[in-house]
């Protein structure tokens, strides 16, 4: 009886595994289909009143992280949440019972 809940154990892991895999590939081919690979936009320079530049554009990168690139950010926030918690479970020592 251990062994056929084990079983079901193991298939229900294996459709998890294969339900989230399926999620993270419809998400990048989404992500890849909606963005537009070979457009080049000017960065905005931020001038400042004494009239210096920005020349970091910061501000131009993080406009563009939460305005057009809001959905490829939250994917990769996820994968790496998934990596982090899946590094933690594999460096978890095991309990004797």
């Amino acid at each position: 009886m251990e062994q056929l809940s084990n079983k079901v154990g193991n298939m229900i892991n294996l459709l998890t595994a294969l339900l989230l895999l399926g999620v993270f590939v419809a998400a990048i081919l989404s992500a890849s289909a909606t963005n537009s690979w070979g457009e080049v936009e000017d960065i905005m320079f931020t001038e400042w009143e004494d009239g210096s530049s920005d020349t970091s554009a910061i501000e131009h990168v993080g406009g563009l992280l939460f305005t057009k690139y809001v959905i490829p950010f939250e994917v990769l926030s996820l994968v790496l949440l998934a990596a982090l918690l899946g590094s933690l479970y594999m460096a978890k020592k095991e309990e004797d019972e």
